[in-house]
């Protein structure tokens, strides 16, 4: 499994990367995104292999990139589907049985370890972001 936390790095599969370019993320994503106003991670678990990866985690990374807020740190975690025969994945405390997953997590962590029991608020599994479920306040 490969971590990491810059988004040009996360999109270096070409199909992520077409992807990535060319998705014009939903404006009600971007701004519920933009709107959240307390250090969060958006951890990102995922494969190369996985069809609903290639499709929604350019969706997911394209919204950050475009909300531009200072207060969202970006983590993914690529799985190898060899590592997907001994499920579940564990990313820190988190636990990912499906691809992809997207928890939004308290607090800003550029590795898994750093990443407390319980930070985790919001998941999102095989599905792209959804604006309302994003409005924590």
């Amino acid at each position: 499994m490969e971590i990491c936390c810059e988004v040009n790095r996360m999109v270096r599969h070409p199909d992520l990367r077409q992807r990535f370019d060319a998705d014009q993320p939903r404006l009600e994503v971007v701004e519920a995104l933009r709107a959240i106003g307390e250090p969060m991670t958006v951890a990102v678990v995922f494969g190369f292999w996985c069809p609903d990866s290639l499709r929604i985690v350019p969706q997911v990374l394209k919204a950050v990139v475009e909300a531009d807020n200072e207060n969202l740190q970006v983590l993914a975690a690529s799985v190898p589907l060899e590592e997907t025969h001994d499920l579940p994945i564990r990313v820190g405390p988190i636990s990912v049985r499906r691809f992809p997953t997207v928890a939004l997590l308290r607090g800003k962590y550029e590795r898994s370890e750093e990443i407390p029991e319980g930070a985790e608020v919001l998941r999102f599994v095989e599905e792209p972001l959804d604006a309302a479920r994003l409005k924590l306040g």
